[in-house]
């Protein structure tokens, strides 16, 4: 099962610049997979629905 934070707890200021390019590489890398998932023609409405909540929720996590 997936579980998304609530409260975003990461704190990359002790990250290496390489590390910061790796996760936004790993992020763009997840959005193009998730848009290809809505735009597939053979997709369901269901995995349309959650792969666009999942899209905002892993892009924009809420603050609190």
């Amino acid at each position: 099962m997936l579980t998304l934070p609530l409260i975003r707890t990461d704190d990359d200021s002790k990250l290496t610049p390489i590390e910061r390019n790796a996760i936004g590489c790993e992020n763009v890398v997840t959005a193009l997979m998730m848009q290809a998932t809505i735009s597939d023609p053979t997709a369901t409405e269901q995995e349309i629905e959650t792969f666009t909540t999942l899209s905002v929720a892993t892009m924009t996590p809420a603050e609190a």
